[in-house]
């Protein structure tokens, strides 16, 4: 990644992300904080899904039994409108992010006493959550209903880490470059566009690049391959449809970009764990 020069606050959480992003084996479980029907005192409930990560100590969710000593390198994961009450009986260290629409928040916390801390670096960037960051975040406040699955969730999460890296990376008031701005402008059509007959080289071509180019802008612009990306964006869709439509399996599937309902039911499954049929019935 070239070097840039950052704001010292910046910095600061762009070297975090990096110590965390280079070395992934010191990364552990992903917790997923629940919804609770009132809220208790001490409780944080937000819009917006959120992220703590574990960087020293031990950390803890007072909410949900299990979470009350989530370990050094292990992650909370708190989907829209979800809630934690975090518990700082031990010394420790988290690192705290928000992902709002339209901004990156990060905040560091050092419990050295045991006491609820406040804040000791805090920065909000601007940033549009959408494209890639938008198709991992809606992912995991599906897989927040099946926390087992924990091969397909962690390097789903440390690729959202590598694109907050990214943002921070990122000098304030920096113009994009040329195939950042063009990576960006796929990724937005991929979102409007997902349910035609996409293929690399048809993408390529509305573009007016070659398919290697294409496939170049995502490897160095992006955490996903083009196909990953495709794929992440068609079975977001697919999922809001199951949620709240009533339409057959086979419609879903073409509504997607999937022509054969058996490899769109395949596919899902391979990506959750759950067939198209039995992740709708979770929603009945």
């Amino acid at each position: 990644m070239p070097a840039v020069h950052l704001p010292a606050d910046q910095q600061f959480f762009a070297d975090l992300l990096s110590g965390l992003v280079l070395n992934p084996q010191r990364l552990g479980r992903v917790w997923f904080a629940g919804t609770p029907k009132a809220l208790p005192t001490g409780s944080l409930s937000l819009d917006f899904p959120r992220l703590e990560v574990v960087l020293r100590g031990v950390y803890g969710n007072s909410l949900e039994t299990e979470q009350s000593a989530i370990g050094q390198g292990e992650m909370l994961f708190i989907p829209p409108r979800a809630a934690n009450a975090p518990l700082f009986t031990r010394p420790t260290m988290v690192l705290s992010l928000v992902f709002a629409p339209a901004w990156l928040g990060l905040a560091f916390y050092d419990s050295r006493k045991g006491e609820i801390p406040a804040p000791g670096r805090k920065i909000e960037l601007p940033h549009q959550q959408r494209g890639e960051g938008e198709a991992m975040l809606t992912a995991l406040g599906i897989l927040s209903r099946s926390p087992q699955d924990q091969a397909i969730i962690q390097p789903l999460v440390l690729s959202l880490l590598h694109l907050c890296r990214k943002v921070l990376n990122t000098t304030p008031g920096q113009v994009p470059s040329r195939p950042a701005f063009l990576y960006h402008s796929i990724c937005n059509w991929l979102q409007d566009n997902y349910a035609q007959p996409l293929t690399r080289e048809s993408v390529a071509g509305f573009f007016n690049i070659s398919a290697n180019h294409l496939s170049r802008l995502f490897s160095q612009q992006g955490s996903m391959s083009f196909v990953d990306y495709l794929r992440w964006v068609r079975m977001a869709k697919a999922r809001m449809i199951l949620q709240k439509y009533q339409l057959p399996i086979g419609d879903v599937a073409l509504r997607c970009g999937y022509p054969d309902s058996d490899y769109f039911s395949r596919v899902f499954r391979r990506q959750f764990g759950l067939t198209p049929g039995e992740y709708r019935a979770r929603f009945q």
